[in-house]
């Protein structure tokens, strides 16, 4: 533990767990050098960014009001936590995440879906979103969310998705009126025309799953209109924006008909929209964090595990 990169994994560990190992340098007569080293602890500490601070820079790119009304954002559990050294960004928590999140020593996730949403009455493991609180405060893990504000941010997640499948992004789908750029969905344009049979193969190959679709058989697309997520709310604003196409996901049977004669519609499936959501945080914060001069910025670290609890028997 005579090094910085010893230091860092130090200071990352939890409370409990550091102070077992003051106890245990205290009884094994550590050398100098070590000494040192746990002298330099509150002072590395200090260092860190502060978690208040983690959270204006956030809500600072994401601004609270472009999110949808009732949404539930910021700062979900704290466990404890002031100062954050490493990020672990994630579409949603899982018990699965939470375990990734402690093998890579970080001491925050930021995540797409909230875990909380009603009150909480109590916490109970029988309760699955009691259980995942409970876990995140027992490895002193804060939890931060954000949805509905990254759904409306410039490169937010229908932007992701429209990159993704190669289009050309040309105005909002609905434009917030106090936050220039920002607003739910795109209209994108495609690189050249293509028939709705070339474009479903390229939302099928992106996002990775079998399609539902109507209103598409031989149809010539130029425009395309995407909600990522659900996002059926917003199909007359898809049909009036003079798309071809709208691409949403949990797309009821009954809106299936009500667009039948006026748009195309595909729904490539909930998580398969946003999966690419994690990357994309993980880039915005490593661009709001970096040369920050109040505490080092914090290491970022995009989930690899698939959190979809939707299986396809074919």
């Amino acid at each position: 533990m005579g090094n910085e990169s010893s230091l860092n994994n130090y200071v990352c560990l939890p409370t409990w767990l550091r102070a077992r190992s003051f106890i245990n340098l205290h009884n094994n007569n550590v050398d100098t050098a070590n000494r040192y080293t746990l002298k330099r602890l509150y002072h590395l500490n200090s260092k860190l960014m502060q978690l208040d601070y983690l959270l204006e820079l956030i809500h600072s790119a994401l601004p609270p009001e472009t999110s949808m009304k009732g949404d539930r954002l910021g700062l979900q559990v704290q466990s404890g936590r002031s100062r954050i050294s490493s990020i672990l960004t994630t579409l949603e928590v899982t018990d699965e995440v939470i375990t990734e999140a402690q093998n890579n020593g970080c001491d925050c996730i930021v995540t797409f879906h909230p875990l909380i949403f009603s009150p909480i009455v109590s916490l109970q493991d029988s309760d699955r979103v009691g259980r995942l609180c409970s876990k995140l405060i027992r490895s002193e893990i804060a939890l931060i969310a954000v949805h509905t504000n990254f759904d409306a941010f410039p490169k937010g997640t229908s932007a992701i998705l429209s990159h993704e499948l190669g289009l050309k992004i040309e105005r909002v789908l609905v434009p917030d009126l106090k936050h220039d750029k920002f607003g739910i969905g795109v209209v994108a344009r495609c690189r050249t025309t293509m028939d709705s049979n070339t474009l479903l193969s390229i939302v099928r190959r992106v996002c990775g799953s079998p399609l539902r679709y109507s209103g598409g058989e031989n149809k010539e697309i130029n425009t395309v209109a995407i909600v990522g997520g659900s996002g059926t709310s917003f199909i007359d604003d898809a049909i009036n924006s003079g798309a071809e196409c709208f691409i949403t996901a949990d797309v009821k049977y009954h809106t299936f008909h009500y667009a039948s004669g006026k748009i195309m519609i595909i729904d490539p499936g909930h998580y398969e929209m946003e999966h690419f959501v994690p990357q994309g945080l993980a880039s915005l914060l490593q661009e709001i964090t970096s040369g920050k001069s109040m505490g080092n910025p914090p290491k970022i670290i995009c989930s690899a595990t698939t959190t979809n609890p939707v299986a396809y028997f074919a």
